[in-house]
């Protein structure tokens, strides 16, 4: 039988290679890293170390939060993607029954934190916290509940007095990575979604680019209807609702027609005879409930 380490690095490296998501700098460090040796630094990591799930499994000691990137090949199928990306919170609670975070990215509602072997509690957020102005808030605010009790983060000196003669720690995510190989997507169903309607991101990366718009067989190829907004990062994003279908489109780049450049799903358009990007929305395995 294939053992775990195996196969993620066997993953991995067809993942990296296949498709160029990899630095020198992470080739490397997968052919020479042991999960025998984990460690992870107090120090900021380098954004292009790209973790294994299992290495975060591994984990021998609590450390001050930090922004990660890691691979998680079990739930691959699941998920639909084989990298995420997230801020890293742990503690160590060898002799406690049960760790939990709460913090203003869930409302300051706990969530409950995952155990390994060694008595380490961890868990990953994703870095998309909004504020009500629609932009993104690098603050996050936190505690932890242990075994019912609320308490600081110890390893992490940031942190403000709560009010109550306590502290709550504090992170404030400075920059994140960006994916500049994203390709549009179908999103998740969510729970204000429409019953007979799919969520589909158009996005693509372009840094240099003042405007973007997505033309296509959903919007009769009219260059003035959807138009992206670009973020920090140099990514552009537009959300629309679309009924389960096949869908052909292309950007419109400062003026001129390209492709989604790494949707592999192309076709031709017949009246222009120009290469065109392919989007598939799937019908839903289960009905939504019901609005009321």
């Amino acid at each position: 039988m294939i053992s775990k380490k195996l196969l993620y690095t066997s993953v991995f490296a067809l993942f990296t290679t296949g498709f160029g998501l990899a630095s020198q700098e992470t080739l490397d460090w997968v052919g020479s890293f042991s999960s025998q040796e984990l460690e992870m630094s107090d120090e900021t990591e380098d954004q292009d170390t790209m973790y294994y799930l299992w290495q975060l499994e591994s984990l021998k000691k609590n450390i001050a939060p930090r922004y990660i990137r890691y691979l998680d090949v079990e739930n691959y199928v699941s998920s639909g993607s084989l990298v995420h990306r997230g801020i890293l919170f742990t503690y160590n609670g060898l002799r406690d029954e049960s760790v939990e975070i709460c913090g203003n990215f869930s409302n300051w509602e706990c969530r409950e934190m995952k155990r390994n072997k060694f008595g380490i509690y961890y868990t990953v957020v994703e870095p998309n916290q909004i504020t009500e102005e629609y932009e993104e808030d690098p603050v996050y605010e936190y505690k932890f509940r242990v075994n019912g009790l609320l308490t600081y983060d110890a390893e992490n000196f940031d942190r403000v007095e709560d009010g109550s003669g306590s502290y709550y720690s504090r992170f404030i995510l400075e920059g994140k990575d960006t994916n500049r190989q994203i390709q549009s997507e179908v999103l998740a169903d969510s729970l204000d979604e429409e019953l007979d309607l799919r969520t589909v991101r158009f996005q693509i990366y372009l840094p240099h680019a003042e405007v973007v718009r997505v033309v296509g067989s959903f919007n009769d190829w009219n260059p003035e209807n959807d138009f992206l907004k670009k973020d920090r990062k140099g990514v552009f994003s537009l959300e629309k609702k679309l009924l389960p279908g096949e869908y052909h489109y292309q950007f419109v780049v400062d003026g001129d027609y390209q492709l989604d450049t790494y949707n592999p799903n192309t076709n031709l358009k017949m009246d222009t005879e120009e290469s065109v990007s392919t989007i598939v929305v799937p019908s839903r395995m289960l009905a939504l409930e019901r609005k009321r």
